[in-house]
Order: C-alpha cells, then sequence, then structure tokens
C-alpha cells in the first residue's frame, strides 16, 4: 500500500504546481485580509460618492393631468427632462386630489424621496407643513410663494409673457375686444392676467379686455361655454389659461374662426389654424437651478423668480418664452414682429419691466365677464 499512497502525494503536488501560475508569491493570511479590508473600504467610497452624484430619489407630483397638453403636461416634460439629463429616476404622480395633497407629500417624504416636486400653488403650503416633519427632504413648489429651511418655490414671472401675449392681440384684434379665459382666480392666473392686459391696454388704451374665470380646470363644456361668450360679446383673440378646459375655449375659436393664444406648452399643436403661439414653460430649464444646487450642497429655502428668456434654452435663467407662430406667420404682420422682438429684448434686459400683481379687486369689468 505504500506505493499507493506515495503517487497520490506526486498527484497532489503536481496539481499544486499547475494551480499557481509562475511567478506567484504566496502570501501570509493576514496579508490578504488587509488588502481584502483595504478593497472593501475604497469601493464603498466610491458607492458613497456615486450616490451623492447620482442616486437622488426624486418625485414629481401634481394635482394636474400629464394628458391636458398645457400646465400638466408641461410637469411631465420637465419630468422627462430630469430622467435625460441627470439619469435620475423620477416617480410621478398625476391627478392627486386637492384634499389628498398634504397626504400624498407625507407618504413620500416617508418612503425616503431626497427631492419632492410638487407642481401648483395649492402645494405651497402643505409641503411647508410636512416639511416640518422631514428636514432632510427638499420640497420645490412650482409656481409657489412660500418657503422654509427645506421648501423652495419656483414662480415664474409668467405675467412678462403674457405682457407680450397682450401686445400681439391688441395688435391683430380687427374689433378692439379681446378675451381671458383663465381655471380659478388665484395669485398666480391673476398676475397672469394682469400681464396681458398691460400689454394690450399699453398697445391700444382703447382695447377691452374681458375676464372670465371657470372655477374649473377639467371641463372643457365650460371652457367652450365662456369661450362662445366673449365671442358674443365681440372679443376676436383669446387667451385661455385653464388646463383641459382650455380645449373647449380652442374648440368654440375654431367653429367662430378666431384666434387663440395658449399656455404652459406649445399648443399649435391642437388647433393649427387657430392658435397663433402660446407662452410657454421651459421644462429643460425649469428645475435645472435646483438640482445643481442640491448635487452641490448649496440647496436652501427661496423663492426664485425666472423671468422671459428670448427662446427656449436660451442662456441666462429665464423659464417663459414665446413658441413659434409655425404656419400661421401670415396673421401677424412683419411690424408687429418687430416690435415683439424688440419687445422681448427689452424685458430680458430689464429695460423694460412687467410688474407683479397679485389682486385685481379694482376691476371694472361687468358682471357677466367675470367668471
Amino acid at each position: 500500500m505504500q506505493w499507493k499512497t506515495l503517487l497520490m502525494i506526486g498527484v497532489i503536488l503536481i496539481g499544486v504546481c499547475f494551480c499557481i501560475p509562475s511567478g506567484t508569491n504566496v502570501v501570509g493570511t493576514s496579508n490578504v485580509t488587509e488588502k481584502a479590508e483595504n478593497l472593501e473600504t475604497n469601493s464603498s467610497s466610491s458607492l458613497n460618492a456615486s450616490t451623492s452624484e447620482k442616486n437622488l430619489k426624486i418625485a414629481f407630483l401634481t394635482d394636474g393631468l400629464f394628458s391636458d397638453a398645457g400646465w400638466g403636461a408641461f410637469g411631465y416634460n420637465a419630468a422627462q427632462a430630469l430622467q435625460e439629463e441627470y439619469a435620475y429616476e423620477v416617480d410621478l404622480k398625476e391627478n392627486v386630489p386637492l384634499l389628498m395633497i398634504e397626504n400624498t407629500l407625507r407618504e413620500y417624504a416617508e418612503a425616503g424621496y431626497d427631492l419632492i416636486i410638487s407642481h401648483g400653488f395649492e402645494w405651497g403650503e402643505p409641503s411647508i407643513k410636512v416639511g416640518k416633519d422631514y428636514p432632510e427632504t427638499k420640497f420645490v413648489i412650482f409656481t409657489g410663494l412660500v418657503n422654509s429651511s427645506n421648501v423652495a418655490s419656483i414662480f415664474p414671472m409668467q405675467q412678462e409673457g403674457t405682457y407680450v401675449l397682450g401686445v400681439l392681440a391688441a395688435s391683430i384684434s380687427k374689433t378692439g375686444i379681446i378675451g381671458f379665459v383663465g381655471g380659478e382666480k388665484y395669485p398666480n392666473l391673476i398676475n397672469i392676467y394682469e400681464g396681458y392686459k398691460q400689454g394690450a391696454q399699453d398697445t391700444n388704451s382703447m382695447v377691452k379686455v374681458l375676464v372670465t374665470y371657470l372655477d374649473d380646470w377639467d371641463n372643457s363644456t365650460k371652457g367652450k361655454m365662456a369661450a362662445l361668450s366673449q365671442i358674443d360679446k365681440g372679443a376676436d383673440v383669446l387667451l385661455h389659461v385653464a388646463d383641459t378646459a382650455g380645449y373647449g375655449v380652442i374648440e368654440a375659436a375654431k367653429e367662430k374662426g378666431i384666434y387663440v393664444l395658449g399656455a404652459i406648452s406649445d399648443q399649435n399643436k391642437l388647433a393649427p389654424e387657430t392658435v397663433v403661439t402660446s407662452f410657454v414653460l421651459d421644462a429643460k430649464k425649469a428645475f435645472d437651478k435646483i438640482i445643481k444646487l442640491i448635487q452641490i450642497g448649496e440647496f436652501s429655502g427661496q423663492i426664485y423668480k425666472p423671468g422671459l428668456e428670448l427662446e427656449s434654452d436660451s442662456a441666462g435663467d429665464g423659464i417663459v418664452y414665446i413658441a413659434p407662430f409655425h404656419h400661421l406667420e401670415h396673421a401677424v404682420p412683419d411690424n408687429v414682429k418687430l416690435r415683439l422682438e424688440q419687445l422681448k429684448e427689452d424685458i430680458v434686459n430689464g429695460k423694460i419691466k412687467i410688474p407683479e400683481r397679485y389682486s385685481n379687486m379694482n376691476e371694472t369689468h361687468n358682471a357677466s365677464d367675470i367668471g
């Protein structure tokens, strides 16, 4: 049996020689352990750096509808832009009932989201309240006017865009009567309307501006009836800021052969022969500044008020621009186009300032003109 034992030992030794490559040093176990620990530490450091830079957990919440081709659609596009620009995963939630806003914010904060973007003025106060309970979570309200240590608002100067549209409306109106249909009479909408009215009256002091607030953002029938009422009173150019209800405004204008100005998104595609242009919110730039501040650890609760930009994604902080006329170029005289271009430059450069207004209690419109 001795020869069998010797044979087995020989086979084992040969196997070991083949398993250890030439020139390899066999090290002690303490050195192996030390190298393994160093590798683990380095991997952990890399992972933490990567997490802070890339793995921001974001929620985008709105009471609007992503399918409305306006306010909600802008929100959806902005969320998509975040995902494309930064490779972040953004959880989207639309059509949140107003009574559920606070609970929804709380659910996302409890789930560990780093940044919760709320799309709508009504989300402001609930965000302040929930933010106190979740100081590590950052909240941003788009078209908000509130702030705290971990709550910021972005309130675009949309009146700068609608001032330009007011100039346009008064310039192309043949009756001297133009209209405005809004979803609800709250500060942001009042500010938008006031910019539109000022632009029109600075162009033609005799122009009459009809205004109707629907108290409804989703009822296209209401929007259509309000538009028809204004058209019956002589309005031949309308601006709507009414989300899905605005579809009815566009439909009424299309049926009656007058022009409409769209809001938030470029709405020409909804009625190419009716929607002359729109004031648009730049989805790509809207939240870029906030993300960059978070990345470098300098987020603070502020109210940001970006204004007009000359065109989409222009240099500077502006996020409001005027959409192209597309194939309705013929509807706008050349001298009006030149005036609008100069006007936009003057607003962007600060030569012309369009004030913020959040109350129009001194309005002298007839009751029948006001929703």
